[in-house]
């Protein structure tokens, strides 16, 4: 059997296990948690497996409960199962401490990370008790992905080779992008063999194929009120559109880019035609400037760097003056700095209580920009928001995060060099969008992060206990 047919072996027999895994889970939450603990320390034997099999209850478990949405008894508990593909990569985090053997008596990477995670669990707390726990829960899995992420990336980057670990990722983009064409030449055939119908009735109460298909169809082009085309929007293998947007188009780059730029051209193609959004589109065109501007210009990294802020502080002043909800959204959590925060779960799109004030009250009625008074559509506005002073510890983590990843030598590894705008570019997206910081977009980024830190001279010693 040879390399590409192993990959494909592997993920068959992963996804076999994700199946039997989301049934139970369907059908009773306690049995399917018990089923799932098992395959997973079952698996961890067998890396290859286990490493198909984390990547697809991470990338695609919509899918698998879309399969089985009709056996859940109630939205609750449909809600509830959203949260298994965080529960994965919190259970290898706390494998990795173990294998690492944590020392607190010296200060690592390793243990600012998990006072980190700490510091986001203790929001969780507080924001589950006040405003409930799918709310902060929501947010917790929001906060903490791109962190658990890296270390998931770490974790394998010591157990597998490179060429199988990207064989068996590129794989999986390769089957949303071809489920994402198949679904905008023929959005029933295929939304009926994913069981969307059962899907989007339990998630957002749609009853018949005629209204899902006019919600398909039913989003302005790029999203946007001033152009008067209506596009078609899809969520293929991921359901989420935007967030199926940020996963075709950050493994894209990743593969294609600057090499292979007519397939990577084709991936933008399908990304506009089922997607359509702003955010991704931008991101896009961020990753390509800068990435330019670095290396293909004569300009220094720390002079393209400030030339990439300068934009964004001109799209930040642009979009305030034009009352884009996005950037009011990051204003208005700004002030939320000198706070302590008011927990996880406070405001965002993900949260039912985002028209509350800090103090309880209601929020000054300002129609549809009401909820951005709270930070909603920027991740860092509802971070400062959510969590106050403590919102600059996990800024500052990110930023040393970008400053260990770039000063370490890419030895020619083209995706390495890609992996290090995209890390800049993906964080400072948060700016303008909530998912931007979601298992598929920066957390994404940083599990690539991790897994090719292998190949840069070994995992750097700020990155284990030492």
């Amino acid at each position: 059997m040879n390399a590409i047919n192993k990959v494909i072996f592997h993920n068959l027999i992963a996804f076999c296990f994700g199946i039997v895994v989301y049934f139970f889970l369907s059908l009773n939450l306690t049995l399917g948690f018990i089923l799932f603990l098992t395959v997973f320390f079952l698996l961890i034997l067998k890396t290859k497996i286990f490493y198909s099999f984390l990547l697809q209850i991470i990338f695609f478990q919509n899918t698998f409960i879309g399969f089985f949405s009709g056996f859940f008894d109630s939205v609750e508990n449909f809600k509830i199962v959203h949260g298994v593909n965080i529960l994965a990569p919190v259970l290898l985090f706390g494998i990795y401490l173990v294998k690492e053997k944590l020392d607190f008596r010296k200060l690592s990477f390793l243990n600012m990370s998990l006072v980190l995670f700490l510091i986001l669990f203790a929001y969780f707390i507080f924001g589950a008790y006040s405003y409930g726990f799918q709310n902060a829960a929501a947010y917790l899995r929001l906060f903490s992905s791109p962190i658990l992420m890296l270390f998931a990336g770490l974790y394998f980057s010591k157990r597998l080779d490179y060429k199988y670990f990207n064989s068996s990722l590129k794989l999986l983009l390769i089957a949303c992008f071809i489920v994402a064409v198949l679904q905008v030449l023929f959005p029933k055939q295929v939304g009926m063999v994913l069981n969307e119908l059962a899907y989007f009735q339990m998630k957002r109460g749609i009853v018949s194929w005629e209204e899902l298909l006019k919600q398909y169809g039913g989003w302005k082009l790029f999203n946007s009120p001033w152009i008067d085309i209506y596009g078609l929007r899809v969520g293929s293998l991921i359901k989420s559109v935007i967030s199926m947007g940020y996963f075709l188009t950050i493994l894209g780059i990743y593969y294609y880019w600057p090499k292979k730029r007519l397939i990577l051209l084709a991936i933008m193609a399908i990304v506009i035609l089922a997607v359509n959004s702003k955010g991704v589109l931008i991101s896009f065109f961020f990753v390509i400037s800068l990435h330019f501007l670095i290396y293909r210009t004569n300009l220094s990294k720390d002079l393209a760097i400030v030339g990439y802020l300068v934009l964004i502080t001109i799209v930040i002043v642009v979009g305030h003056r034009s009352g884009n909800e996005h950037i009011m959204g990051f204003l208005n959590g700004v002030p939320y700095i000198w706070s302590m925060g008011n927990g996880l779960g406070f405001s965002g799109n993900l949260s039912d209580v985002r028209l509350v004030s800090w103090n309880g009250g209601a929020l000054p009625d300002l129609g549809y920009h009401t909820r951005f008074q709270n930070g909603s559509e920027s991740v860092f506005g509802v971070l400062f928001s959510s969590m106050g002073a403590f919102s600059i510890l996990y800024f500052s983590y990110f930023l040393m995060v970008m400053f260990l990843i770039n000063k370490k030598p890419s030895n020619g590894n083209l995706r390495m060099d890609v992996l290090k705008v995209l890390l800049i570019v993906l964080f400072l997206q948060g700016i303008f969008q909530e998912e931007a910081f979601s298992p598929y977009a920066l957390g994404l980024v940083t599990f690539l992060t991790g897994l090719n830190l292998k190949i840069t001279k070994g995992i750097p010693k700020e990155f284990s206990r030492g």
